[in-house]
């Protein structure tokens, strides 16, 4: 009998924990498959989504760039220099040359120049600012140009820029040749091709180069490349420079990408045996496509990882299920096996004279017992409901899930949800101030104390008056759920909580030390419309970056937003950029103010263009500053290597703006000090050396550094309290008082050795000099 009893118990116990284990193995294996698939889908839409905005933000660099060259341009044809040198039919060398020196000091502001042209084959004279020299059609070191112009026909000098190599020829020695974008401005197109008359601009193409490696080396991994094309699918930029005009027309991928009609996308191909994944973006001006080349194997080796991790977590998690749900199913089992062995030992041990008070006392035992073990099974539900309601109504806020009307009733009664969830709801949004410095100064376990606390102090406080439930939501935010009397006016719900939340903030930063903003949303009826109300709220808040730390953003606050798109303002970031180029901080700092003055008022999505915009064109035009291997180690490169997303206020993107000014500028500062120092030392050195020479001086120095001799005798005279001459003059008397104590030269030979003539002059400067005139000099020198 007691066989009998005994097995069936245990095999419902075995059918229950197979049962269990079979399902928990399923799902396991199930949600294990769609994690790798989703997790491969969303690295994939990651790596695309990456690349198209870094190929992006490289053509729109290309278009910006052309764009200077054009503005450039005109100021180069309007220069008379440049008249001078392409109709002046009088060789005057002297005013031709004056004239390519004044064109080669206007191309020095401008870093991304690599020279410039005139060219007039009618009177075969070409000058280059590259080399300051004039050349013949025939004797001129960059043939390919002079070809150029002869051949080209109307239609193709619209097709600007032109990719080219120009072999570096400077001082007879041949070097390796420099990759450029040529833009060739003739004076008339239908002019016979053997006499026309043009402005070349040759810009340096490393300056597109390092922009694409800077961007590139943004990649989590090497193998990504980046490779621009043009519409014949010829290679014009590269990280590597000897790709420079490769033809790639003939690789299946580049053939497809000549062929699309979208102007970005992304697809697969293979390469070397590999797979590549292509994603690409076209330009209008100039007609390329820059094209993105991601190895499969820089994502498939992290999605690999996380294939295996997952499986051992699927795994430990199978085995940790089989233990716990033994030990359950055993918990499950034990008290019933226990409540009839009691009941089978109670009846045989009992007298039957006792039987009916044992019975009763038997009955309280089990009862008190049953109801302990149902007291310890709700402790444990109660524990495991909040973050279960947190997850459930987290999950309902972002649209994650949808509930009809059926399970919202049995959910809140499971979840102990108390609001009326089909009533009049709003949403009110928390986010912490100052998050970064937030996530810096406190650990994970901290920051969840800390998000506890001021939930536990805006209950306390919001209700008093409102029925309200908490979410938790990842980063900087927290949800308050309300529940709004249908009967109360809007505006009177608005002033009640302004005022809640100011206390709330104020007890906040008494007690945590910490501050948030809060955004209102509109009323909803039902929590159908919760997912819609959080988007619309989440909007909202971000013009925190306009109102401040400590903002309070109602639905009010909509009505001062200009939803009229706000051009760029390109003439006040043109202003900015001069001034920085000529070092004048406080200008490019109220250029930068009209800037933004110009855009207050408009949508977040406006400004922050803007102000990106503004970003790239910095990177742009101050490229090799901003990419200074010093430069990054600093605390300006810090903020300027954040997103602008990242910033919280327009106050601490003013603060990174002003810091990234004043670092400019003090790297111009310094380059320009080191080259002016570079010009003195040059200059004193061909002093010491050429002081022998009678006609050396100023024009002559200034000749050699094809510069202005006004200019040259300034920067010497700052730099060393006395003009060139007089410099000259002290070299040479010190030579000669030399010669006077250390030879038995006569005066006139001295005089030869040392660039001067026996002159009045030279006799009143001596006396001058030394206090005594020559021959009293030779007396008290030969005296014993």
């Amino acid at each position: 009998m007691k066989f009998l009893l005994k097995s069936p118990r245990k095999t419902l116990f075995a059918k229950m924990l197979l049962t269990l284990t079979i399902t928990v193995t399923v799902l396991i294996i199930g949600l294990s498959s769609l994690l790798y698939r989703n997790f491969f889908t969303t690295s994939l839409d990651n790596i695309n989504r990456m690349n198209t905005s870094i190929l992006s933000q490289t053509s729109y660099s290309m278009k910006y760039l052309d764009t200077m060259v054009s503005k450039f341009t005109n100021t180069v044809i309007m220069s008379p220099n440049t008249s001078i040198l392409l109709y002046n039919q009088e060789n005057d060398m002297y005013t031709l040359g004056e004239a390519l020196r004044n064109l080669d000091n206007l191309t020095l502001p401008h870093d991304y120049v690599y020279s410039v042209y005139t060219i007039n084959l009618a009177l075969n004279r070409i000058t280059s600012t590259e080399t300051g020299n004039f050349y013949t059609k025939e004797n001129f070191y960059d043939q390919d140009i002079v070809n150029l112009l002869q051949t080209m026909n109307k239609d193709t000098f619209t097709e600007m820029p032109i990719p080219r190599k120009i072999s570096k020829t400077q001082a007879f020695t041949a070097s390796e040749a420099t990759n450029v974008y040529t833009y060739i401005m003739p004076d008339n197109p239908d002019t016979n091709p053997s006499s026309r008359t043009a402005t070349v601009i040759n810009v340096k193409a490393s300056v597109l180069r390092d922009l694409i490696a800077s961007l590139n080396a943004k990649m989590a991994d090497s193998s990504n490349e980046i490779i621009v094309i043009d519409s014949k699918g010829t290679i014009v930029n590269h990280t590597s420079e000897n790709l420079f005009l490769h033809s790639v027309g003939q690789e299946p991928y580049i053939q497809t990408l000549l062929a699309a009609n979208q102007n970005s996308g992304s697809f697969k191909t293979k390469l070397g045996g590999q797979d590549y994944q292509v994603t690409y973006v076209s330009s209008d001006k100039p007609k390329w496509k820059f094209i993105s080349l991601t190895s499969y194997t820089s994502f498939i080796g992290k999605v690999d990882t996380i294939k295996t991790s997952t499986i051992w977590i699927c795994l430990i998690i199978l085995g940790l299920g089989l233990f716990f749900s033994f030990f359950i199913s055993r918990s499950l089992y034990i008290p019933v096996g226990k409540l009839v062995k009691t009941v089978k030992e109670h009846v045989a041990t009992a007298h039957p004279k006792d039987h009916q008070a044992n019975d009763i006392y038997f009955l309280q035992d089990v009862f008190k017992e049953m109801i302990t073990k149902n007291n310890e099974w709700e402790t444990k539900q109660r524990e495991q409901i909040a973050p279960l309601k947190n997850k459930w109504l987290q999950d309902l806020l972002l649209g994650i899930r949808y509930v009809d009307q059926k399970e919202m009733k049995a959910r809140q009664k499971e979840l102990d949800i108390h609001l009326n969830m089909n009533g009049q709801l709003r949403l009110l949004l928390l986010r912490l101030d100052n998050y970064r410095f937030f996530l810096n100064q406190y650990d994970e376990k901290d920051r969840w104390l800390l998000k506890f606390g001021i939930t536990n102090i805006v209950n306390e406080i919001v209700s008093e008056i409102y029925k309200l439930e908490t979410i938790y939501l990842e980063n900087d935010q927290l949800m308050l759920l309300l529940e709004i009397n249908p009967s109360e006016k809007a505006e009177t719900t608005e002033a009640t909580l302004k005022k809640l939340i100011e206390i709330t903030q104020n007890a906040v930063k008494q007690y945590l030390k910490l501050s948030f903003s809060a955004t209102l949303s509109i009323p909803v009826d039902s929590y159908l419309q919760l997912n819609e109300s959080y988007s619309d709220t989440s909007a909202l808040s971000s013009y925190r970056i306009i109102a401040g730390h400590g903002s309070i953003l109602t639905p009010a606050f909509r009505s001062t937003i200009n939803e009229t798109l706000i051009s760029f303002p390109e003439s006040k970031a043109k202003i900015l950029l001069d001034s920085l180029k000529l070092g004048h901080l406080d200008k490019a700092k109220e250029a930068y103010d009209e800037f933004i003055s110009l855009l207050t008022g408009t949508t977040y999505e406006n400004l922050l263009s803007s102000i990106m915009q503004l970003s790239f064109m910095l990177r742009t035009t101050f490229n090799t500053i901003l990419e200074n291997h010093e430069f990054q180690k600093s605390d300006q490169f810090k903020l300027a290597s954040r997103n602008i997303e990242q910033f919280e206020t327009i106050e601490e993107i003013h603060e990174a703006f002003s810091s990234i000014f004043t670092e400019i500028i003090r790297v111009m500062e310094q380059n320009k000090n080191s080259k002016h120092n570079s010009i003195i030392t040059r200059i004193t050195q061909i002093v010491e050396e050429q002081y022998r020479d009678k006609n050396l001086n100023l024009r002559l120095i200034a000749d050699e550094f094809q510069m202005s001799n006004v200019y040259l005798g300034k920067l010497f005279k700052e730099a060393t309290g006395k003009s060139v001459s007089e410099y000259i003059t002290d070299v040479r008397m010190n030579h000669i008082k030399h010669l006077l104590d250390n030879s038995n030269l006569s005066t006139k030979q001295i005089l030869e050795q040392c660039g001067l003539e026996e002159t009045n002059y030279f006799y009143t400067i001596f006396k001058k000099r030394h206090g005594v005139s020559l021959s009293q000099y030779k007396l008290e020198k030969n005296k014993p």
